[in-house]
Order: C-alpha cells, then sequence, then structure tokens
C-alpha cells in the first residue's frame, strides 16, 4: 500500500471504527457489560479493516480538527441511533419482565441484568435471555442481519454524511414507541390475570375475614403467575420473534430512505 493510499485509508478506517463503536455501545449482545471491553475494541477493530476496504471513501476529508471531530461526532451518534433501534426489543422486553415480575411478587429478589450491569428482576432476565436466544436462533439469525446491516449502512449513508437529523431522531422516537406497546402486549395477561386475581381475593376477604389475604394472597398469585408465564410462553416467543424481524426492516429502511431520496 503506497502511501497515498494510505493517507485515504487511515481516516476512513478511523470514522467507521467510530461508527461501530457507537453501535456497539447500545446493540444487542455486543452491548452486554459482560463482554470485556478489551474484546468489544478488537472486534470493533477487526469489523472495521474488513468493512474499510469495501466502501466509498469520502472525497474531501475534514481539514481541521474542529471538522474531523464533527464529522467523528456524526458517525458516532449515528452508531449509537443503529444500537438503540437494534435494541429496543430487548429493552421492551426486560420492562415486560419488571411488570409481569411486580405483579407476582418476584421483584422482592433481584439479579445481576446481563447486558446492563445492573440489578433485575427474576422475571425481567428470563425475557431478555429469551430474546437473546430467538435473536440469534433461526429464522430470525439477528446477528447476521445486524452484521448486514452495519454494513448496508455505509453504502446508505457514506462516511462524513450523517448526523442526529430529524430523520433518525423520529426513527428512534418511533422505535421507542412501538418498544412500550411491545412491553405492555407482553404484559397484558398476566396484568389481566393479576387483576382478576386481586379482585376475587377481595371478595374473599370482604366475606371471611378471619382469613390473612395478605399473605395467602402473596402464593396464590405466585403459583397462577407462573402457570399463566408457562402457558403464554410460546405465544410470547412468536410475539418477540415477529417483532425482532420488524425492528431489524425497520431500521434498515429507516437508514436507507436518506440515500434513496438524496438521488432523487
Amino acid at each position: 500500500m503506497d502511501l497515498d493510499a494510505l493517507l485515504q485509508y487511515v481516516p476512513a478506517f478511523v470514522l467507521v471504527f467510530f461508527r461501530l463503536a457507537g453501535m456497539m455501545v447500545f446493540a444487542p449482545l455486543l452491548g452486554s457489560t459482560r463482554i470485556p471491553r478489551r474484546l468489544k475494541v478488537l472486534l470493533g477493530l477487526i469489523l472495521a479493516m474488513a468493512i474499510t476496504g469495501g466502501i466509498a471513501k469520502p472525497v474531501a476529508m475534514p481539514q481541521t480538527s474542529w471538522g474531523l471531530a464533527l464529522g467523528i461526532g456524526g458517525e458516532i451518534i449515528f452508531g449509537v441511533a443503529m444500537g438503540m433501534v437494534m435494541n429496543f426489543v430487548f429493552i421492551a422486553a426486560q420492562w415486560a419482565g419488571e411488570m409481569i415480575g411486580q405483579q407476582m411478587g418476584l421483584n422482592m429478589s433481584e439479579v445481576l441484568d446481563p447486558q446492563f450491569g445492573a440489578q433485575g428482576s427474576l422475571i425481567g432476565d428470563l425475557y431478555f435471555m429469551l430474546t437473546l436466544v430467538i435473536f440469534i436462533s433461526p429464522p430470525v439469525n439477528g446477528h447476521h442481519a445486524m452484521l448486514r446491516g452495519i454494513r448496508a449502512s455505509f453504502d446508505a449513508l457514506p462516511l462524513l454524511s450523517v448526523g442526529m437529523n430529524a430523520g433518525i431522531f423520529d426513527m428512534v422516537l418511533g422505535m421507542f414507541t412501538a418498544g412500550t406497546i411491545l412491553a405492555i402486549q407482553l404484559a397484558a395477561p398476566m396484568l389481566v390475570t393479576m387483576l382478576c386475581v386481586d379482585l376475587a381475593l377481595g371478595f374473599i376477604g370482604k366475606t371471611i375475614p378471619q382469613i390473612n389475604i395478605m399473605t395467602a394472597g402473596m402464593s396464590v398469585k405466585s403459583i397462577i403467575g407462573i402457570l399463566v408465564l408457562i402457558v403464554g410462553l410460546l405465544v410470547t416467543g412468536n410475539v418477540l420473534s415477529g417483532a425482532l424481524e420488524d425492528s431489524m426492516h425497520k431500521a434498515q429502511s429507516a437508514w436507507s430512505t436518506p440515500a434513496a431520496s438524496a438521488e432523487h
């Protein structure tokens, strides 16, 4: 590689790496705090080396440090937006698990959340792990789709052409809204069931005041909640599978739109 080619390759490699680094902060699986930072940096460098050689280089690189910092910031922002969009289904599943665990009375015991390194509920971690298994298994193959989408983003939005514009902000906001709706949909059967159980326990408490409803209700709600959880796992898996496929499709369509509009 001659000097001119090297001078074109290194700045493009740096910009590619920063877009990937921004994406890996929130991306599913790659954003987990359980993965060592050195491994994340090494993986980012390997992916950047593999991608840089096959993408269009910027026609003109920024000539000032402020221009270069602005370009790097734009790549990081777009990478973070990509990671957040792909991670919203995982966040929604964990929200649903938190709500379900709260209704079942299981949130009094907390465990380590493998994605964010904080404390989480048992059901929340169960839903997160279920979503992760669906994400990496056929027919979703989300890790393959994620890598293909990352590579396609450099064709749709070349280096130094992105930033936090209205389109990206609307995409993130839309996926956040969809994630909130998904969390409520996943938790809805348990919420309705626990509402019926609470009403039944209330009637029993009024009819037979001698029964300690607070103590008996915890066991009853936990048993019924576990039964509803087991019965609903199959339906939950199908809903999560469809949501993951839909989020990947929407994300790729969203960051391909600017390129299409630019051609016109």
